[in-house]
C-alpha cells in the first residue's frame, strides 16, 4: 500500500500545475496572551508550531487561487470578529487592502476567556466589499474559482482560553480532562476552508442530507448533517488510517481524545471545490518522501 501511495504523490509533484495550499497565520490580533506572552511580546513557541502542525493536514490541498494586491483603482475590505474578542462580539476588526499571496489563504488567530466547555470558532468573515476591475472583484470574491468551485481570502480563528487545552503533538499524554488543541485546531481550519459554510457545501444540502459525490461514494449513501447542516451528524464514522473512527468534522470530540481528519471528512473538502490530491500521511513518511524528491531535484511545496 505504501507504494500504491508513494506513486500516487510522485503523480501529482512531478505532473500537476496547480500549487499546493499555503496556510499564513497572522498573530497581529493575538492580544490576550494565547499564542502571545503578554508581558515581553514573545511568541508561545509550542502553540504557534501546534497550530503549524494542524495545517499539514491540508498539506494535499492543491489549486490555483489568485493573489489578492490592490493596484491603482482597486480596493477591497472584509470584517472579521476580533480573533482575541477584544470588545466582544459587536466590535468587529475590518481590514482593508490586506495583500494575500497567490495560493495563499490567510487565517488570523488568537484566543481569550470564556464560558468553560465552548473550545472555538471560525469564520470567513463578513461585508466583503471590492471595487476595481471585474478580474480584481472576481478575485477578492473567490480568488479567480469559476462555476460550483470554491475559493476564499482567509478568515479567523478564535479559541477560549479557560478551557485546560492539551499542547502536545504526541497524544500519549492525553488525559479525559484535557480537550486536544491539534484536534480543534484542525476542525476550525476546515471551517475556513469552506466546511459547513461554502456555497459549494450547502448547494449540496438535501433534506439534511449531503449528497457531494465523493462523500457519498465514500459513505455509501447520502451522508446525514446536524442540525445546521454545518457539520456530520454526530456519531458518522469513517475510516482514519484504515480504522474506523468518528468524523472529526462532526460536532463535537470528548476532551482528553485525539480525532483526525478521515476519508470522509476528505471527500467533502473535494466536494466543495478543493483538489485534494492525496491524504496526508503520517509525519515520518511524509520525511522519507520529501528526501526522495530532494534527491532527484525537485521541490516539493509544504504548508507553513
Amino acid at each position: 500500500m505504501i507504494c500504491k501511495k508513494l506513486l500516487l504523490v510522485a503523480t501529482v509533484f512531478y505532473s500537476s500545475h496547480l500549487m499546493a495550499l499555503q496556510i499564513e497565520f497572522d498573530y497581529r490580533f493575538d492580544t490576550r496572551g494565547f499564542f502571545t506572552d503578554q508581558l515581553t511580546g514573545a511568541p508561545i513557541v509550542e502553540r504557534r508550531q501546534l497550530l503549524d502542525v494542524a495545517a499539514t493536514f491540508y498539506s494535499g490541498f492543491t489549486d490555483m487561487l489568485n493573489p489578492i494586491t490592490s493596484g491603482v483603482g482597486d480596493s477591497w475590505s472584509v470584517s472579521i470578529v476580533h480573533p482575541s474578542l477584544e470588545g466582544g462580539l459587536a466590535n468587529p476588526v475590518t481590514l482593508v487592502d490586506e495583500f494575500i499571496p497567490q495560493d495563499t489563504i490567510k487565517i488570523f488567530v488568537g484566543g481569550s476567556p470564556s464560558a468553560p466547555g465552548v473550545l472555538g470558532f471560525a469564520g470567513r468573515g463578513f461585508d466583503l466589499m471590492a471595487t476595481g476591475s471585474s478580474q480584481f472583484i472576481q478575485t477578492v470574491a473567490n480568488r479567480g474559482q469559476t462555476g460550483d468551485d470554491f475559493g476564499v481570502w482567509g478568515g479567523y480563528i478564535w479559541f477560549n482560553s479557560n478551557n485546560s487545552w492539551y499542547f502536545n503533538e504526541d497524544a500519549s499524554g492525553l488525559s479525559p480532562g484535557n480537550p486536544d488543541f491539534l484536534t480543534t485546531a484542525i476542525h476550525e481550519i476546515g471551517h475556513v476552508l469552506g466546511f459547513g459554510s461554502a456555497d459549494s457545501w450547502f448547494n449540496k444540502i438535501v433534506d439534511g442530507m449531503f449528497t457531494g459525490i465523493n462523500s457519498v461514494a465514500s459513505y455509501g449513501g447520502n451522508v446525514p448533517l446536524d442540525q445546521f447542516g454545518a457539520h456530520w451528524a454526530e456519531g458518522v464514522t469513517s475510516l482514519y488510517n484504515g480504522e474506523f473512527q468518528e468524523t472529526l468534522m462532526d460536532p463535537s470530540t470528548p476532551a482528553g481524545e485525539r480525532q483526525l481528519l478521515t476519508e470522509l471528512d476528505y471527500a467533502a473538502f473535494a466536494d466543495i471545490g478543493w483538489e485534494v490530491a492525496v491524504v496526508p500521511l503520517p509525519a515520518a513518511f511524509w520525511l522519507m518522501l520529501s528526501s526522495f524528491f530532494a534527491l532527484f531535484h525537485y521541490r516539493k511545496n509544504k504548508i507553513t
